[in-house]
């Protein structure tokens, strides 16, 4: 009798445990490619569950062929990783995307080359090759920055080399990338790699948007706006870590993602604990002046051919009040 009260003690705790995991929200995220830190709030926010106690079962998805705002477009994502020109193209082509929220609130990309490159300004990008992903945008922004320093661009060799490392690209494939500082510019320092910089942001203030971007539909804001409040509201709890305590939100990313480099993810978070919400007293505020910057000059450069509605797919109304 009592094995048989035990058995049904333990079948018992399995139903009770599965209709808690039932009641859990199904939420798919998607990143803008691999893991890295900029993503480390998220992973904060799943390995401490604060996702669970608002109800959530987050799913991190990495994107294939697909790109991250056409998966959270069609429903295939809820929420994802995207950029402000990004955003801003998806809006122009009648994607209904908005940003949420801001995980970084200054653009950390910078152009870069080795110390051994000669290359101190850009005119003597001149002859060089520059290794890129090969967009519109990526060609004005060089364009813009070598005539606003009496370079001519047409000397400029653009080689399309795909989303690649810094380090080896640099070795043979090209002179010069466009970087992310808190990520393959820690890894060149780790590394002994000496490097020098041009930061869009420090040439005009149209590059210095909010990046990168949380979004989500239109629809899911419609329809499921507790579900927006809760998923950001566990996210910043996330974020907050992050800011506060590096080592252990790079602990938590590596426990998630145990495959990444040790020494550069606890490298990049301490520098990044101070940028995730620079400036500001709470996480995610977004500046939709910044936003209109950003598409201006895109029209401008004639990238695009009209400037979309920053108050249509700028929101900060589903964050949470609570500070850092």
């Amino acid at each position: 009798m009592s094995n048989w009260l035990k058995s049904v003690g333990v079948m018992l705790g399995a139903l009770v445990s599965l209709s808690a995991n039932a009641g859990n929200e199904k939420v798919t995220f998607a990143l803008d490619w691999t893991p890295n830190t900029n993503h480390t709030g998220i992973y904060v926010a799943k390995a401490r569950g604060f996702y669970a106690k608002e109800g959530l079962d987050v799913s991190i998805i990495q994107p294939t062929q697909s790109i991250t705002t056409t998966l959270v477009a069609t429903g295939k994502a809820d929420f994802g990783v995207s950029f402000t020109s990004d955003l801003i193209h998806a809006r122009l082509e009648g994607l209904p995307l908005v940003s949420v929220a801001a995980i970084l609130q200054e653009n950390t990309s910078c152009l870069a080359w080795r110390e051994s490159a000669g290359i101190k300004t850009p005119k003597d990008w001149e002859g060089k090759r520059y290794g890129g992903w090969g967009s519109p945008e990526e060609a004005e922004t060089l364009r813009y920055i070598m005539q606003k320093n009496g370079a001519d661009f047409s000397k400029l060799k653009i080689v399309t080399t795909g989303v690649s490392d810094f380090l080896p690209t640099t070795e043979k494939n090209a002179d010069f990338m466009w970087i992310y500082m808190g990520w393959d510019g820690i890894r060149a320092k780790l590394a002994g790699v000496k490097i020098q910089t041009l930061c869009p942001s420090k040439v005009d203030a149209a590059f210095n948007n909010p990046s990168p971007l949380l979004v989500t539909s239109e629809k899911l804001l419609r329809n499921k706006p507790e579900l927006a409040r809760k998923f950001l509201k566990a996210t910043a709890e996330g974020y907050k870590i992050s800011v506060s305590k590096p080592t252990e939100a790079a602990a938590d990313l590596l426990k998630e993602v145990p495959e990444l480099d040790k020494v550069l993810v606890n490298e990049s978070a301490k520098y990044l604990a101070g940028e995730y919400s620079k400036g500001l007293k709470t996480w995610g505020n977004q500046d939709r002046k910044r936003f209109d910057e950003k598409a201006t000059w895109m029209k401008n450069q004639r990238i695009i051919k009209k400037i979309p509605a920053s108050k249509e797919y700028v929101s900060n109304d589903f964050l949470p009040e609570a500070g850092l």
